[in-house]
């Protein structure tokens, strides 16, 4: 009999760590430019957050948030762990034990992906979030209800197990 409830979720809640990888600044010509020197300093935060309280509210650029967690205990053969993170502010990436996973595109839709093959008994989870400096030149980013506002991983971040079929 298997002892896990249906899509059994495990939130990463906090602290996550934070390091600023580039600033994007704006030129004289009117176009913008990532840079990695002169950055604030990296710390720790509760998520969901935005970045506005430890970065700024006018930071534009790229984050990376790093959590580790470990193998959730209790899976059968069959089951199955899903990441899901709910909502980024822009864009960002994932990789989990240095494994790609994917692209997390503007506009606030929820990302999710299997990672049972890639899990470890221990884990560090990297999600990187962009938010560019738009120029008169950049085409329109996704931001629904967040117009003018910090990027930064604003929404939940889970685990999802989903147990197999079996007894």
């Amino acid at each position: 009999m298997n002892s896990l409830l249906p899509h059994h979720m495990i939130r990463l809640r906090g602290p996550w760590e934070y390091r600023p990888l580039a600033r994007t600044v704006r030129l004289a010509d009117g176009s913008s430019r990532a840079e990695s020197g002169d950055l604030p300093a990296p710390g720790r935060i509760q998520l969901p957050a935005d970045w506005g309280a430890t970065l700024g509210n006018d930071f534009r650029g790229r984050v990376a948030y790093l959590r580790r967690f470990g193998r959730p205990t209790g899976l059968d053969a069959a089951g199955r762990v899903e990441l899901v993170i709910t909502r980024v502010d822009a864009v960002g990436s994932v990789r989990l034990n240095g494994q790609v996973l994917g692209d997390i595109p503007a506009g606030g839709a929820v990302w999710r992906c299997d990672v049972t093959t890639w899990l470890r008994p221990r884990n560090e989870l990297v999600v990187e979030v962009e938010l560019p400096r738009l120029t008169d030149r950049s085409p329109p980013l996704a931001r629904p209800g967040r117009e003018g506002l910090p990027g930064g991983l604003i929404g939940r971040v889970r685990l999802e197990i989903i147990p197999g079929d079996g007894d």
